[in-house]
C-alpha cells in the first residue's frame, strides 16, 4: 500500500464510523465498498479487521441483554463461523475478479431494500430452521468480501425484536464475524505486520467518526442521511458492475 492508498482508506474510515455514529450500522460495508475502488479485495478486508472488531465489540457489550442474544443466536452464529473460515480457506484469500461481482450484487440488493423500505416479517416458527441456512450464506459472503449485510441484516431485521435488543443483537452477531474474520486473515497471513499496523491506525479515525456521528446526529435528520448512505452505496455498487463488465 502506497501513503496515498493508506491516507485514503483512514479518511474513509473516519467517513464510515460517523455513518456508523449516526445510523448505527454500515462501517465495515462502506469502508468495502470505497476501499475497492483503489485496492485489491483481500487488501481492504485486511483494513477493517481491527477497527470492526472494537466497534462490534462496543455495540456487543451495551444493553444488558448479551447472554440472552448469545442463546438465541447460537444457530445463526455457529454456521456463519464456520462458513467464513471454509469460505476464506477455499476461495477468499486469492480474492477472485468475480468477488467483486458479488460485492456490487450486495451492494445493490442492500441499498434497493433500504430505498424502497423493504422489511422482512419473519414468523417465530421459521426462525430455528432458518438461522443456520441465514448463517451458511452469510458466512459464504463475508468470507468472500469481508462483509454479511446479505442475507444477515434483512433476516435480523426481520425477527420480533425490539429495536434496542436488535441493536445489540447486530453487535453481538458482527463481533463473532468480525472476530472470525480476523482471526482467517492472520491465519492465511492476509493480516501481516504491515497490513495490522494500517488497520490498528484505522481504529482512532472509525472511532473519532462514531463520536462525531453521535454528536451530529442530534442536529440532522438521521432518517434522511440514511437515505444518502443507501444511495452512495447503490450508485457505488453499480459502478463496481460497470466496471468489472464493460
Amino acid at each position: 500500500m502506497t501513503p496515498q492508498e493508506i491516507a485514503f482508506g483512514l479518511a474513509v474510515f473516519l467517513l464510515a464510523g460517523t455513518v456508523k455514529g449516526l445510523v448505527g450500522l454500515g462501517l465495515p460495508t462502506i469502508v468495502i465498498a470505497l476501499t475497492t475502488l483503489v485496492l485489491p479485495l483481500p487488501e481492504a478486508i485486511a483494513l477493517i479487521a481491527l477497527p470492526t472488531i472494537f466497534t462490534n465489540v462496543w455495540q456487543a457489550a451495551i444493553g444488558g441483554k448479551f447472554l440472552i442474544i448469545v442463546r438465541r443466536q447460537w444457530p445463526l452464529i455457529v454456521p456463519l463461523m464456520i462458513l467464513l473460515c471454509l469460505t476464506m480457506w477455499l476461495i477468499g484469500q486469492r480474492g477472485p475478479n468475480w468477488a467483486f461481482l458479488v460485492l456490487a450484487a450486495v451492494l445493490v440488493a442492500y441499498s434497493g431494500l433500504g430505498l424502497l423500505r423493504i422489511r422482512l416479517h419473519i414468523h417465530a416458527d421459521l426462525e430455528k430452521p432458518l438461522a443456520p441456512v441465514i448463517g451458511v450464506v452469510s458466512g459464504f459472503v463475508a468470507g468472500l468480501i469481508g462483509v454479511p449485510i446479505i442475507p444477515l441484516m434483512p433476516y435480523l431485521q426481520g425477527l420480533d425484536i425490539k429495536p434496542a435488543e436488535l441493536v445489540q443483537t447486530l453487535g453481538v452477531v458482527l463481533c463473532a464475524t468480525s472476530l472470525t474474520l480476523a482471526s482467517s486473515l492472520l491465519f492465511f497471513g492476509l493480516l501481516d505486520g504491515p497490513r495490522a499496523i494500517v488497520s490498528a491506525a484505522a481504529v482512532v479515525p472509525a472511532l473519532a467518526g462514531m463520536w462525531a456521528g453521535q454528536r451530529i446526529r442530534q442536529r440532522l435528520s438521521v432518517e434522511q442521511f440514511r437515505l444518502a448512505v443507501y444511495w452512495a452505496l447503490l450508485l457505488t455498487g453499480l459502478y463496481t458492475f460497470a466496471s468489472r463488465l464493460l
